[in-house]
């Protein structure tokens, strides 16, 4: 017998990373929209980071977890360039939800007088101290979230569309509650 359902642990992944991602898009945009005068810009700032380092080992974990996990097929009804297309972004849901933070963190990293936070920790540097490279990482950081967000909302208009306009046998809705 197939699993109609992800397992618990890749659907507790799955909906605590929405979240944590989602705040860390918003407070991203946030604080880059702020003025240097606004006291709690980099309060913001000081939380964005160490929560983006958690997302870094959550993706990792996230990926391993689908790798070595069992999930349930895509309905029979679904046509072939749907279950195509579902694949393609759920990949690059994975690739963009890795790059982003990576990019992040490899900014702080690079940057000359700043350290990557975790929550009390300082992450080690893992590229050299390079105004240059910290421009080239911050050039990535500022635009993969945009479009990480516009995949999370193809996915979400998937979702919506096999809920709402196909048949009950394609709602996939069900498979991630």
């Amino acid at each position: 017998m197939t699993t109609q359902k992800y397992s618990f642990i890749m659907r507790f992944q799955h909906w605590i990373m929405a979240l944590v991602i989602l705040s860390l898009i918003a407070s991203g945009w946030y604080m880059t929209h702020l003025e240097d005068s606004v006291s709690f810009k980099y309060d913001i700032y000081g939380w964005h980071k160490p929560f983006g380092v958690l997302v870094l080992f959550l993706v990792v974990a996230r990926i391993i977890t689908r790798l070595f996990s069992t999930v349930p097929p895509l309905p029979d009804g679904m046509a072939w360039h749907e279950k195509a297309f579902s694949h393609l972004t759920h990949w690059s849901l994975y690739l963009l939800m890795f790059l982003v933070p990576a990019s992040g963190y490899l900014m702080s990293g690079a940057a000359p007088n700043k350290t990557v936070p975790f929550f009390g920790l300082t992450m080690p540097d893992i590229v050299s101290k390079s105004a240059e490279l910290a421009k080239f990482f911050h050039s990535i950081h500022v635009v993969i979230p945009y479009v990480l967000l516009g995949v999370i909302v193809l996915h979400l208009l998937g979702v919506i569309k096999h809920r709402f306009f196909d048949t009950p046998e394609n709602n996939v809705l069900n498979r991630m509650l």
